[in-house]
């Protein structure tokens, strides 16, 4: 949903298909900026100083470290270690338990009209924002191969599905976008499809309780069973928690600009997914959005609780079999393949 720093874990990555062309072209516009910004601006000023390590920040994110050493001149190697420990270990809490009431507009046919979704234009980023009023028809739904991942189309399809969004990460050491190896933890019907090495090591993960309660936090397997969770999956950073933002200026620059996906829940109950396009790669003039960015949208929607989502080329949404952004891939079937997805089932 990776330089010339040493012994860094490996990170599962977000990888881009030719990704090659694609990193080099986010390099390009980066030496661009530098040469029409002006050293001075950049090394002079405190503006300066937050867009090199935005900068860097994206790069990071890219999970494409053998381009890091093109552009240590940005930072000192401290504030490079600090992004990268940012990104890794964000500071996490976890939100509070509160029951959500049973909705009266529930979803209970086949139809998907009580679902909308709303376009929010903005000068470096389009926004697609889905409102599902009914948090107990949202699942998780993992790929049913063992060696690879599916689009969201099918994911969506085979379950007899109207939406959804994409899920976790997954681990791409070819960097080949086959989405086979989930990373973390996938809870999917009450069951535990994947984990770390123990049912005891806590991991960041977005969840959903059996009465349709979105939580956020470090949880263990075993954590997680005795909540009784139907539905969780790792990723993040966190992003909202208990109606707070958790976004710090590390963590947004770590995460720098890129194509997001993330989910949420509205003090209503209703569940909110949001993706953004990015990375100049459809629209030129879109570099993506932040991870405070993202915060700003959900706030829009009262929204108590959200999590971050694989972003960059993985970042899809789909309603009624319609892509709601062009992903940031280029592949046969238009989209990334996936290890896990957010989607919505109606009731039977």
């Amino acid at each position: 949903m990776e330089s010339s720093i040493t012994k860094q874990p490996y990170i599962p990555r977000h990888p881009l298909i030719s990704k090659r062309g694609k990193v080099w072209r986010v390099v390009l516009i980066i030496i661009l900026t530098l040469f029409l910004g002006g050293s001075g601006f950049l090394y002079g000023t405190n503006k300066g100083h937050d867009l090199r390590r935005m900068i860097v920040g994206t790069i990071i994110s890219s999970q494409h470290p053998q381009y890091m050493k093109y552009l240590s001149f940005l930072l000192p190697q401290s504030e490079i270690n600090e992004l990268y420990q940012a990104m890794l270990h964000p500071p996490t809490r976890n939100s509070l338990l509160t029951p959500v009431g049973k909705k009266k507009n529930s979803i209970t046919t086949r139809s998907s009209e009580s679902i909308h979704v709303d376009t929010i234009n903005t000068p470096n980023f389009t926004a697609k924002v889905m409102v599902v009023p009914d948090p107990t028809t949202v699942h998780l739904v993992g790929t049913r191969y063992s060696d690879k991942g599916q689009p969201l189309s099918d994911l969506i399809k085979e379950k007899n599905g109207v939406a959804g969004i994409n899920g976790g990460g997954f681990f791409d050491p070819k960097g080949d976008g086959s989405g086979a190896q989930p990373v973390g933890i996938e809870i999917s019907n009450g069951k535990v499809i994947c984990t770390p090495n123990s049912y005891n090591v806590p991991q960041l993960v977005g969840a959903f309780l059996q009465d349709g309660q979105f939580i956020t936090g470090r949880y263990s397997v075993n954590q997680l069973k005795k909540l009784n969770v139907r539905e969780a999956v790792s990723f993040g950073p966190q992003l909202i928690v208990n109606g707070q933002d958790e976004v710090t200026s590390n963590v947004d620059s770590a995460w720098g600009w890129a194509p997001r996906t993330a989910i949420g829940q509205e003090k209503n109950g209703s569940i909110v997914m949001i993706i953004t396009d990015g990375r100049f790669y459809w629209n030129k003039t879109h570099r993506g959005a932040t991870m405070s960015d993202m915060v700003h949208l959900f706030e829009r929607y009262n929204v108590t609780n959200a999590i971050a989502m694989d972003g960059g080329g993985s970042t899809t949404m789909i309603k009624d079999g319609t892509l709601q952004l062009q992903p940031a891939t280029n592949t046969s079937v238009g989209m990334r393949y996936l290890p896990d997805a957010w989607v919505v089932i109606p009731h039977s």
